[in-house]
């Protein structure tokens, strides 16, 4: 049986997963706390890694050399990049780009990782198809596919929305996605971002992040149950 890796950021996006596994076994490494159990009959291990890229790559490294987990999912909200995209509506990542990598100065593009030499972090296709069909159980909501963009900033102007959306085609931004997929793909560890918009990363995004991030979580987690219970039917 696959395990599963599940990453979110804040508490609101992984406790009612994590309150409704069993078997459960708590580690803390790196002030992080590793919850190991079932859920939905799966094997998973999952944990809340802290806002922001350290924090996403400390935890997606240290769960991949602790847990060995077949896949992961990084699961939380972001904003939107795309006036396809309202409040609650869910992306599923193709892929991950950082859209605060740069070294364009010393005339590489912007977003190339060195020694990957990638902009864009491709997603395990079959994984993103799962992911996808698993969302279905989400009926009025729009689902899209595409490129996710991660950076440490929470982003609330037009200008920089316009740059990340204009640069790298991207449908929506955050703060761990492209990090947790750096990591996984330097380990050849499948993964997937999930995002449910939260904002529209323009002068209200916060005022829309506190209103709806729990509508969007909601959502997230919805998804992310019906993906394991699909997974655990096979």
């Amino acid at each position: 049986m696959k395990r599963i890796g599940i990453i979110g950021a804040m508490d609101i996006e992984v406790k009612e997963l994590i309150s409704s596994m069993v078997d459960i076994k708590k580690e803390t490494i790196s002030s992080i706390d590793f919850y190991e159990g079932k859920l939905e009959g799966n094997n998973v291990v999952v944990a809340e890694c802290g806002i922001g890229k350290v924090y996403a790559a400390v935890c997606a490294q240290t769960m991949i050399l602790k847990y060995e987990p077949d896949l992961v999912i990084n699961t939380g909200v972001a904003g939107s990049l795309s006036i396809d995209l309202d409040i609650a509506d869910i992306v599923i990542s193709d892929g991950v780009v950082q859209h605060d990598y740069d070294a364009s100065p010393i005339g590489i593009p912007a977003g190339m990782i060195s020694e990957i030499n990638l902009i864009k972090l491709p997603c395990n296709e079959e994984l993103v198809k799962k992911l996808v069909k698993a969302a279905e159980i989400l009926k009025e909501t729009n689902i899209a596919v595409g490129t996710i963009a991660s950076g440490d900033q929470f982003i609330c102007s037009k200008e920089k929305k316009d740059y990340i959306a204009n640069t790298f085609d991207a449908l929506c931004t955050e703060m761990e996605g492209a990090a947790i997929g750096h990591v996984c793909y330097i380990n050849n560890v499948d993964f997937c971002i999930i995002r449910a918009i939260s904002d529209r990363a323009d002068g209200a995004a916060h005022m829309d992040f506190d209103t709806f991030v729990e509508i969007a979580v909601e959502k997230t987690i919805m998804l992310v149950n019906n993906f394991l219970k699909q997974e655990s039917a096979l």
